[in-house]
């Protein structure tokens, strides 16, 4: 599907003179164009498709999730590409570039034996940023089955300067309704990101954009992990036999970023680099719980530098956090897994990141394989107890916050 939907904007590309004129003989788009958000929508026929359903068939009978994560993202990019565009061939068309991944939550496990619809929309727009919401759905059940949003940035493709985004006019309640609340999100994410900025620039610490409460929330869960940290460093023979270090935890994997994964700007999609993060995340858990997991969400993804064809690529993963999720009827332990990926430069002996993911599974009692015991992860440091407070904990205080008052905490 991910390479229908690619042919897909492939052909709306070269419509829109991609291949026609040249960069640099093509024009800026003389005037920005008003548009409504528009549902575009892409099947799976598991039910008539046999092909089709091989493909997304994992070894457990169930829809591959990663290949679905891999194909949103393809069709949030030609939502994406199909809003810029202003149908005049002499313009030169902008270069979109996934920039995060939201709120990507499983409501509903998908079946193999329904169809699946996949739906987008553009959101809100910014002046160089757009939001595509994008939905799974089937005929049997009500609402999404997984929702998710994707944010693309526009650029020139001359000078690489962000470029003007056509506005979006919400045609509808529905539609005027999840303008704001996606912008009241987008707005609560900048002030954390300028307070914390803004605080580190003064020359203080990160927390001090934080509340007094919390902060003392973070000293507090922090403390708890060092505790466990100490006893694991001190005295090892008498550390509880639930708890291991999270340098136990590590998995990883190396490729080189091949062509037939790029997009039109000649780089690595983003929904490829997801696909193969989600499947490292996977693994990780599955190693470390003793049981199948179940996908739940991926919190937050980001994509920080471009990975070019050709580039080595490190995928390294680790357990951060587990605990009993009390959102979860049948008790499961929740396992917070982060993904980072590296692009490597061996000729240079450097290496970035480029990229960031948080994925969150289920695993345990009521599961895919029967009872597991929870284990505690410890960290290895201070530093690495305040970065698991701020990738596993502080969201929910912020979710919590932006749906009592659309702010930040």
């Amino acid at each position: 599907m991910t390479t229908k939907l690619w042919n897909a904007r492939l052909a709306a590309a070269k419509a829109a003179g991609v291949d026609s004129n040249a960069a640099t003989e093509t024009s800026n788009q003389a005037a920005l164009v008003s548009k409504p958000p528009v549902a575009t929508s892409v099947r799976y026929r598991f039910t008539s498709d046999d092909a089709l359903l091989e493909a997304y068939r994992s070894p457990w009978n169930a829809v591959r999730i990663g290949r679905v994560l891999e194909d949103l993202d393809s069709l949030a990019g030609n939502i994406a590409f199909q809003h810029c565009d202003d149908g005049v061939v002499e313009t030169r068309p902008q270069l979109l570039v996934t920039a995060s991944v939201d709120r990507v939550r499983l409501h509903r496990a998908l079946r193999l034996d329904e169809d699946l619809t996949l739906t987008g929309a553009v959101s809100w727009v910014g002046r160089s940023s757009m939001v595509i919401r994008m939905e799974a759905t089937t005929a049997f059940a009500p609402g999404p089955s997984l929702s998710a949003d994707f944010t693309f940035v526009a650029r020139d493709p001359v000078t690489n300067k962000s470029a003007a985004v056509n506005p979006l006019v919400p045609d509808c309640a529905r539609t005027r309704a999840l303008f704001d609340a996606t912008a009241a999100r987008v707005d609560a994410k900048k002030r954390r990101m300028r307070a914390t900025r803004d605080a580190i620039a003064a020359g203080k610490h990160a927390d001090a954009g934080l509340s007094d409460e919390t902060r003392a929330a973070k000293k507090a869960f922090a403390d708890a992990l060092a505790a466990d940290a100490r006893t694991l460093a001190e005295l090892p023979a008498l550390a509880p036999r639930d708890v291991v270090p999270s340098s136990a935890t590590r998995t990883e994997n190396i490729f080189v970023a091949q062509p037939q994964q790029r997009n039109l700007s000649g780089r690595i999609f983003g929904g490829f680099l997801l696909r193969r993060a989600f499947e490292l995340a996977f693994a990780t858990t599955y190693v470390f719980g003793g049981d199948r997991p179940v996908f739940k969400q991926v919190s937050d993804m980001d994509f920080l530098r471009p990975v070019d064809v050709g580039d080595l690529l490190r995928l390294k993963s680790r357990v951060l956090h587990a605990s009993v999720s009390d959102e979860d009827e049948h008790k499961r332990s929740c396992v917070d897994v982060e993904v980072e990926a590296f692009v490597t430069k061996p000729e240079r002996a450097a290496s970035e990141v480029s990229n960031t993911f948080l994925f969150k599974f289920y695993v345990g009692a009521g599961g895919e394989g029967g009872a597991t015991v929870t284990r505690r992860v410890a960290p290895m440091s201070r530093e690495d107890a305040e970065h698991v407070w701020e990738r596993c904990e502080r969201p929910k205080l912020q979710a919590e916050a932006d749906e009592e008052s659309g702010g930040s905490s």
